[in-house]
């Protein structure tokens, strides 16, 4: 089968609108990873200052990956059924209730460090069924030629976002409270559900219907109700097209131990930096403003890397720096030397993150597009909850050398697993997607 997926597959993309659209989901992103940021670091060290627990900051750390457990593997047979743009709208006007809620809890006296948690937990359900809308319905916008930039910038944006949001996250804590940090995230949903909105007027395909024009309204409900009870076989197909493609399905392999492997050493970055009291957030501010700023420049970086190598060997060479980052701090883990490292890895990780995701838009069908990420995020997130209890319990037990160690030497079995396998030839010969009439799936009717 040839690079590119079948007619019934793709979704034309109106030339004139392409680049509004383009600059649309931009902004979207932008303004509602702000708050996330702010957001994600502000909670840990939060708990942290009240608890004086590192194994809660870590667990509140990773509670936003638990969710993918129990609804990863529906959500996007959900995004490739329904209307992506309605769904991402709808997510983001929940996710602005929730944290609504959440900033008057932070305004009470007294508040449960456990009704904290468990808000927070509520509000990264909804993300499960937001992300792989977003990546279908970035396949269905953005044309094919402007993926790798695309991809970079909302790398780079993300990677921008993470040497201002550590800082503000603890600025706002530390000065103002939780509840203004609650309250940002609360905003940035909002604008980030009005930009999606307002797509309506630049669409560049219509879903296909629930049933044909003309036909009756009872014949449409029926439509709905079979849609629901093929959230099976979607799957199943789903399932089959990622198996199809052995790099796609060893990557996603690989990238799960490495999200493991990170987790072990991130969870526990609050009290690796800032200390058993969280009191020192000037050394967290500074390690994350490194990581950050590698993963910037490797997302400025990455574009022009793809023109030049295939993605598969950019991949697998990522995985190599990534081991290095992770394995050095061990010899020292004071300021420099670990913002050194920090910075490292987040160069691997936008060398990872960049060609990966042109690669899977590549080679993966649009109709598919949101099962597949969705099960490639589930099952790379399974891990992420064990690497944040491992990385805790190795710290509290062998001491914080022992999880740079860990978490390098797993790393590096991930590094030689890529560079031999799939994964590290993906792109040395013209991309091919997944035979799907081979893989017994056929196109699903999306609902509008």
């Amino acid at each position: 089968m040839s690079g590119t997926a079948p007619a019934a597959d793709r979704k034309p993309v109106a030339e004139g609108g392409s680049r509004r659209e383009e600059r649309a989901l931009r902004a979207a992103f932008a303004v509602s990873s702000t708050g996330d940021w702010i957001f994600r670091f502000a909670l840990p060290l939060l708990v942290l200052q009240e608890s004086g627990s590192a194994m809660l900051a870590a667990v509140t750390y990773a509670v936003e990956y638990v969710p993918y457990l129990f609804f990863g593997l529906v959500s996007g047979v959900v995004a490739d059924r329904g209307d992506r743009r309605r769904l991402i709208v709808g997510c983001d006007a929940l996710s602005a209730v929730i944290s609504c809620v959440l900033t008057v809890i932070c305004l009470t006296d007294g508040f449960s460090l456990y009704a904290v948690m468990a808000l927070a937990f509520l509000l990264s359900s909804i993300r499960p069924f937001h992300f792989p809308s977003f990546q279908g319905l970035l396949s269905e916008r953005v044309p094919e030629d402007r993926r790798p930039v695309m991809n970079a910038w909302l790398q780079g944006t993300d990677s921008f976002l993470s040497l201002l949001g550590p800082v503000a996250g603890a600025a706002i804590v530390v000065f103002v409270g939780p509840a203004i940090a609650s309250g940002l995230n609360a905003a940035s949903f909002a604008a980030s559900a009005l930009l999606v909105w307002f797509l309506r007027g630049a669409k560049a395909g219509a879903a296909a219907p629930a049933a044909a024009p003309g036909e009756p309204a009872a014949s449409r409900r029926g439509a709905v109700r079979a849609a629901v009870g093929s959230i099976r076989p979607d799957f199943v197909a789903g399932l089959r097209v990622l198996a199809a493609n052995p790099a796609v399905l060893w990557g996603t392999v690989l990238l799960t131990v490495t999200n493991f492997a990170m987790l072990t050493v991130q969870s526990n970055l609050a009290f690796l930096t800032a200390g058993p009291t969280g009191s020192e957030t000037s050394r967290l501010a500074v390690a994350l403003v490194a990581q950050g700023g590698g993963a910037l420049l490797g997302s400025v970086l990455a574009p022009a890397l793809l023109r030049r190598w295939p993605a598969g060997p950019l991949v697998a060479a990522g995985m190599g720096v990534l081991a290095l980052a992770l394995g050095l701090p061990a010899l020292s883990h004071a300021t420099v030397p670990l913002s050194a490292a920090l910075f490292l890895s987040g160069l691997a990780t936008s060398a990872i993150v960049v060609p990966w995701r042109t690669y899977r838009q590549d080679v993966v069908p649009e109709a598919y597009i949101g099962r597949v990420v969705s099960v490639q995020r589930t099952v790379g997130f399974a891990l992420n909850p064990v690497g944040a209890v491992v990385g805790g319990l190795v710290l509290s037990s062998l001491g914080p050398a022992a999880i740079f160690l860990v978490a390098g030497a797993v790393q590096t079995a991930v590094w030689l697993c890529a560079w031999r396998g799939p994964v590290g030839r993906a792109g040395l010969r013209p991309a091919e997607s997944p035979a799907l009439l081979a893989a017994g799936a056929a196109p699903p009717t999306r609902t509008s």
